[in-house]
């Protein structure tokens, strides 16, 4: 996974056969995003990824009567004597202030595997993000191993916490969290955050969602049929 430079002095400090390599080693960290979690979450992403996946931002899905942005899909490729058969993994980030809006949130991602859209979609919450990227990474290359390199998951697992490692994964298990205890540098690396679990009495916790195609009774339940596949529309390409 490389970095792409985006000033021409960073370019220059490549020579020829460096930069020819970092075009081919799989997919990059192409900014800029449209947010700062957005942008932390590409950077970490590629470097796990398997080298024939390819990585799109800002990814437009047109459905009858309305219009979604999904912050990122990945798709890779099936089998190479299917035709060219690919499987498509959306990523979601940033979490939800109300049940209605969750319930929102779950029936969109629902519809939009209903409609073909992608075959699995994670929502992630942008506080785990920050305090837990390998954690939630972890738990992603658990669930779907065939998204990620080998490499990738090794280090994973190496980075991922002992709360995380604990846990057993099932395919069809829409979501996951993982509990970890307050400890006092908690307060010191993270005071404001140590003080609002203490005050509401909640211990910190990683929540990753994920609904996929393959298992249609934990998802049709909350899927809005519509008369016409969905259309994707990619804004811009990340790798």
């Amino acid at each position: 996974m490389h970095r792409v430079p985006t000033d021409g002095s960073a370019a220059r400090r490549l020579d020829a056969r460096d930069w020819a390599e970092s075009l081919t080693a799989g997919p990059d960290y192409t900014p800029p995003y449209p947010g700062a979690l957005q942008d932390e979450f590409a950077w970490h992403l590629v470097k796990y990824l398997r080298d024939d996946a390819h990585m799109e931002a800002e990814v437009q899905v047109e459905l009858p009567g309305a219009l979604f942005t999904l912050d990122f899909v990945v798709d890779i490729p099936v089998d190479a004597k299917a035709g060219g058969l690919r499987r498509r993994v959306g990523f979601e980030l940033g979490g939800v202030r109300s049940l209605r809006d969750h319930d929102r949130r779950l029936r969109r991602d629902a519809t939009l595997i209903a409609n073909g859209a992608v075959d699995t979609v994670y929502r992630l919450r942008g506080s785990d993000l920050l305090h837990h990227m390998d954690d939630v990474l972890y738990l992603a290359s658990q669930w779907d191993p065939d998204v990620f390199s080998e490499r990738g998951r090794i280090n994973l697992k190496t980075l991922a916490s002992p709360e995380a490692r604990s846990l057993s994964v099932r395919p069809e298990q829409p979501s996951m969290l993982v509990p970890y205890t307050l400890s006092p540098d908690d307060a010191v690396e993270a005071p404001e955050r140590h003080l609002w679990h203490v005050a509401n009495g909640q211990a910190p916790h990683a929540l990753v969602r994920r609904l996929d195609r393959r298992f249609p009774s934990v998802w049709q339940p909350y899927a809005d049929r519509l008369t016409e596949p969905a259309r994707i529309i990619p804004l811009r390409k990340a790798s």
